[in-house]
């Protein structure tokens, strides 16, 4: 992959991946692989495969919830970052990424905001461009509240 051969990773990972599919790595190498190249339902099939084969490793739950997020899946997102965060609560990428999402695609400010500060608790050079949303949430102003009003006859 690094190598810059893409087709001739994806070759070698699948035929890993078909003489060793209980090993969860060479899914989801090939599931970045594939996520990275657009074939999203590919890569979310891949990544499935990884967390199965090894439902203990946070690192693949929070792949899997990055690429439901790029499929629009928002709510399967959220569970595989979730999961990421149960399975190791001192790994900074899921708690930001349930951040954006909750932030960006979720509309839950209050939220986003809570994971942020997690997740800039654990990163120890901070993170400036985090630290600015961090700014932008807090001075949000809330949503005009709106009444409806049922109509006359």
């Amino acid at each position: 992959m690094r190598a810059g051969r893409p087709a001739d990773a994806e070759l070698g990972l699948r035929a890993i991946v078909k003489s060793n599919p209980e090993l969860g790595g060479p899914h989801a190498n090939l599931g970045l692989l594939l996520r990275q190249a657009g074939r999203l339902p590919e890569a979310v099939a891949e990544l499935e495969a990884a967390v199965h084969a090894n439902p203990q490793q946070a690192v693949y739950f929070n792949q899997l919830g990055i690429a439901y997020r790029q499929q629009g899946e928002f709510a399967k997102a959220r569970e595989a970052y979730e999961r990421a965060i149960d399975l190791d609560a001192t790994y900074a990428s899921p708690l930001l990424n349930l951040g954006i999402l909750h932030d960006l695609y979720l509309g839950e400010g209050s939220r986003a905001l809570a994971l942020y500060d997690r997740y800039l608790a654990l990163s120890p050079g901070g993170d400036a461009q985090v630290a600015k949303w961090v700014a932008d949430l807090k001075n949000r102003k809330p949503p005009p509240v709106t009444v409806s009003r049922k109509e006359q006859p």
